[in-house]
């Protein structure tokens, strides 16, 4: 029996325009909807961006004239913009995107894809089936009939893999990862998500050393970047948890130096088990894949700076706010992590009592607010007070102030600066100036503590 799913109100419209128009054309053009909103409105989820696949094989073109006539029914619409599949070999394969009755639309012909050394494929028209099978899981590769109203499976395992929530490859995984190895990132991504079970045989595929090495080879640390970022929105530890268990911290993680990845996986359980208890967000999920890099330093623009930095803004793609709850939870990660053994004990309970005490201290205190404050002198008004450069010392001053403030939470910007200028007059100067002295790690060595 074929499968079918509700449409609201603006879908319907939206269908029933696109199926009245493509069947005006000479010859009628078949439309597909195709991929997660397919899948996203069989699991009653909402869905406002439409991937149209169309018998034709310029979507731009078909784009152009389906707003052309969108246009005599008084329906606005966006602008059609214009994406070649490959501006070389493919310009009769363009895509065409609009927005229509609020809905992201963009309109592509079916296709095929074969690969050669890179992840970038060589495309050419295809057919329903071929479309479906280029896809990263089955239940992705779903398509809906604009004109009967159905749901398509060509690769005839989709909807049975979506109802028993297994996640799984239309063709070989091997093949599948092989050809584009970002693939191996959204099958972590929607397991994650959707809490599928991957199986067996694309597990052991994707624990194959060429294909995992693929990832860093072959997909930019972009790439790698936004699919880290989308999986860390939905279930983070059950993304972190694939990723140590697939062997694919340092292909994900990649960085100039290599050092064991342990803490990883064992601080993303820390963390786990205190996310009930303390504020836990992103950056946070993002730390713990950064944790063998503690210490550690790497080269940039002739520069050391530190290698978990380098992991994190590359591995996290969204603006971060620094609320002063992360820091507290990391400490509390931190200092369990080296008594950690894999489950939660006395002593790993006495220190998160520890600093639930604390954070309780600092609302009590008022502090949050002095916290999250700015800094009441910036950076270039410190350096024509003191008549300075920027240097390490001026990060080292400007941790002082922070200090200052904290414990003079009602202190203006003139008491500030009196304040400053007798330390630097006095013994603050010398004490700041020994604090940022260079020190000169080893490139890949651990600092001593």
């Amino acid at each position: 029996m074929a499968r079918k799913v509700h449409l609201n109100e603006v879908e319907t419209r939206f269908v029933g325009l696109l199926d009245d128009f493509a069947g005006k054309l000479s010859p009628p053009v078949e439309c597909r909807i195709a991929g997660g909103w397919v899948r996203d409105k069989l699991l009653s989820l909402p869905s406002h961006d439409l991937d149209i696949a169309l018998s034709i094989p310029s979507g731009h073109s078909f784009a152009v004239e389906f707003v052309n006539y969108l246009k005599t029914k008084d329906i606005t619409t966006g602008s059609v913009g214009k994406v070649a599949a490959n501006p070389e070999q493919s310009k009769h394969l363009e895509t065409g995107t609009t927005r229509i009755l609020g809905l992201e639309c963009d309109f592509v012909g079916l296709r095929s894809e074969t690969y050669a050394d890179s992840r970038i494929p060589q495309v050419k028209p295809g057919t329903p089936l071929e479309d479906a099978s280029r896809r990263d899981l089955t239940i992705n590769a779903l398509f809906y009939n604009v004109h009967t109203r159905e749901v398509e499976d060509y690769t005839q395992r989709g909807l049975s893999d979506l109802d028993n929530k297994i996640a799984c490859t239309p063709l070989p995984p091997k093949q599948t990862f092989q050809d584009d190895p970002l693939r191996i990132l959204r099958c972590i991504r929607f397991a994650s998500r959707f809490d599928l079970i991957i199986e067996d045989h694309v597990m052991e595929a994707i624990k194959e050393e060429d294909v995992k090495s693929a990832i860093a080879t072959k997909v930019s640390k972009e790439r790698i970047g936004i699919e880290v970022t989308k999986m860390l929105k939905h279930d983070p530890f059950r993304a972190m948890s694939l990723i140590n268990q697939l062997g694919l911290h340092q292909h994900v993680f990649a960085c100039d130096i290599d050092p064991p990845r342990q803490t990883a996986f064992a601080s993303a359980q820390i963390l786990q088990n205190l996310s009930k208890r303390f504020f836990v967000d992103d950056m946070l999920w993002l730390a713990t894949a950064a944790t063998p890099f503690d210490n550690l330093t790497v080269k940039r623009k002739g520069k050391d700076i530190p290698a978990a930095s380098v992991i994190i803004s590359e591995g996290l793609k969204d603006a971060a706010v620094r609320p002063w709850q992360r820091s507290l939870t990391w400490s509390v990660v931190m200092e369990i992590l080296p008594g950690w053994t894999g489950g939660w004990d006395d002593r790993a309970e006495a220190i998160a009592v520890k600093y639930e005490h604390f954070g309780r201290c600092i609302e009590a205190s008022g502090l949050p607010d002095s916290i999250d404050k700015p800094l009441l002198i910036n950076g270039t008004e410190l350096q024509a007070l003191l008549s300075i450069t920027p240097s390490p010392l001026l990060q080292t001053i400007r941790q002082a102030l922070n200090i200052w403030q904290l414990d003079h939470p009602e202190g203006n910007k003139e008491e500030c600066e009196v304040w400053l200028k007798q330390q630097w007059e006095g013994q603050g100067r010398a004490e700041w100036e020994s604090r940022s002295q260079p020190k000169k790690p080893v490139k890949g060595e651990k600092r001593k503590r």
